[in-house]
């Protein structure tokens, strides 16, 4: 299998920096609206599977966008500009910043 190339999946921390993943955070409620507004309520109920396991994903991104997504861009950063995780006592890049 061949690795994926010039694309996120495969090779995102080229692409990423912290003012970029800053940046994606201050938008995110765009995503959030998307995943939000798309009539995943009525899939969650539908008969066909993959629909809901589609409304079961929205509600799964909305969570993490709300709790849980800070913390891990902020973890994130610090590897984007130190090529390392942090250390337990070392201070993480302010997303708000």
């Amino acid at each position: 299998m061949r690795p994926l190339r010039g694309g996120y999946g495969g090779d995102g921390d080229r692409h990423w920096t912290p003012e970029l993943v800053r940046d994606w955070w201050r938008e995110r409620g765009r995503a959030r609206e998307w995943a939000a507004l798309v009539g995943w309520g009525e899939w969650a109920t539908s008969e066909r599977e993959g629909f809901r396991d589609a409304a079961e994903g929205a509600r799964t991104y909305l969570a993490h966008l709300d709790h849980g997504l800070h913390g891990y861009l902020r973890d994130y950063m610090f590897w984007l500009a130190e090529g390392r995780p942090a250390a337990p006592d070392e201070r993480l890049p302010e997303l708000d910043a």
